[in-house]
């Protein structure tokens, strides 16, 4: 019984103190990711190399936009695919000054596709997907 017990509570503590690495802070993910986190700053890199912006909007605790950031954005193929096509943003609607009003949404994550050109959103995916929807999408 006490080898039991013993056992049982080591799973216990094993399986609760293994959780995933989360990006708990966005301005940390932008920095090791190579997202800008201005917009206006963006906006002229992405003119300058002839490259749409690439916008995830989040906010603080909400869970989708961290699966979308822990799960989504830090994937191989997902890295791949939007550094070869986008200069990258992330903005946090919570705690961001100056986020043009046409990108504010009441909820949260939210990508967006921007011509660097007009400004104008070319596309806008709401909410979090698997990789491959995710990829279709952008």
């Amino acid at each position: 019984m006490k080898t039991y017990m013993t056992l049982v509570l080591y799973i216990l503590f094993t399986v609760t103190s293994l959780q995933a690495f989360t990006w708990d802070d966005y301005d940390q993910f932008a920095k090791y990711m190579g997202y800008e986190r201005n917009y206006d700053k963006a906006i002229a890199v992405a003119k300058e190399k002839n490259k749409d912006l690439f916008i995830i909007e989040v906010s603080e605790g909400c869970p989708f936009c961290h699966r979308l950031v822990d799960t989504i954005l830090t994937k191989d193929s997902v890295r791949e695919y939007i550094n070869k096509k986008y200069i990258k943003l992330i903005i946090n609607r919570d705690t961001d000054k100056n986020i043009p009003k046409h990108l504010l949404r009441p909820f949260s994550p939210v990508t967006f596709i921007i011509d660097a050109q007009s400004g104008q959103i070319i596309d806008e995916v709401d909410g979090w997907m698997e990789e491959d929807n995710y990829l279709w999408h952008i």
